[in-house]
């Protein structure tokens, strides 16, 4: 939302679905966000994606904890069943969640990966890596890199590419 880039998942090939518990997450919280969620589903950009009785007999097996929300939770579950990615940072219900759903390496994604892949692909250079570094960094969202637009380089440099 707040670096008015969603049009890169598109670009980049990733359908993006979503969960009830997604849904209701945002309805609890800042009216800036619950509207900008919900004009995304609204206009098709996020399909709502239902989840069936046995991704809910896999989180009623996972034990309850503050370190992942039920949000999280169902999209690492869904993610699961249908072979594709979930994205989130939070680093802390990445690992409590992996614990209890086993998925396979590359399977969860965070807004760096993205941010790199749109490098990689063109689609976002350096002075735009670093007004939104700085852009989310006034949000209090902070990366481990001092400097996004030169860890992207180095990783390209590294890969070959």
């Amino acid at each position: 939302m707040y670096i008015q880039r969603f049009y890169l998942l598109k670009e980049l090939n990733y359908p993006v679905i979503t969960t009830i518990y997604v849904q209701l997450e945002f309805e609890k919280g800042h009216a800036d966000s619950r509207d900008y969620f919900l004009n995304l589903v609204g206009s098709g950009e996020i399909y709502p994606y239902p989840l069936e009785i046995d991704d809910l007999v896999e989180m009623a097996n996972i034990p309850k904890s503050k370190q992942a929300s039920d949000a999280e939770l169902s999209c690492f579950v869904v993610a699961k069943r249908l072979g594709a990615k979930a994205m989130t940072d939070d680093k802390n219900a990445i690992d409590y969640i992996q614990r209890y759903v086993s998925m396979p390496p590359g399977s969860v994604i965070t807004l760096f990966d993205i941010l790199f892949e749109g490098y990689l692909t063109s689609w976002l250079f350096d002075h735009e890596l670093r007004s939104i570094q700085a852009t989310l960094s006034a949000k209090k969202f902070n990366f481990q890199y001092e400097d996004l637009a030169h860890e992207c380089a180095r990783r390209r440099w590294m890969a070959g590419e």
